[in-house]
């Protein structure tokens, strides 16, 4: 049931992504926090689950993980509206750490769209320092749970 409830949302999210556009959506409607954790999260356990994808449709479910990402990143370039947000938007390490992440998601997606199970490792790779560092600069106290 989760898995199913992952894959929709993943895919809703996805229909409404231009993967490759930069300007970040004007008016965010959820607090970056909440953000992270219904959207990112799902999305990043995603790409770091991949273990042995072997039709077209086990990899789309990586291409919209990583579309999910990019979009994510882009909207947290704006911030949200939770009572930090727009300060966080606004100091340059969060800009350079969403850019990070939004990197680390167009590496995800090329490399499922490559069906490359080597390059959606390093991709991985990739994502994960932007993600820890943002948490210590911007979430001190945040735990994996």
């Amino acid at each position: 049931m989760i898995r199913l409830l992952c894959t929709l949302t993943l895919g809703a999210m996805a229909a409404v992504t231009v993967a490759g556009q930069d300007d970040p959506p004007a008016n965010p409607e959820m607090s970056v926090n909440d953000l992270m954790i219904t959207i990112v999260t799902p999305a990043t356990d995603t790409l770091w689950g991949i273990e042995d994808p072997q039709t077209a449709e086990d990899w789309q479910v990586f291409v919209d993980a990583a579309d999910v990402v990019i979009d994510a990143g882009r909207t947290m370039k704006n911030g949200g509206t939770g009572p930090n947000d727009a300060g966080w938007a606004a100091d340059p390490a969060w800009q350079a750490l969403t850019d990070a992440l939004i990197g680390a998601g167009r590496d995800a997606r090329q490399a499922a769209v490559n069906q490359d199970i080597e390059a959606m490792y390093a991709a991985g790779e990739v994502l994960y320092p932007p993600c820890e560092e943002c948490h210590l600069q911007f979430h001190p106290g945040f735990r994996e749970q």
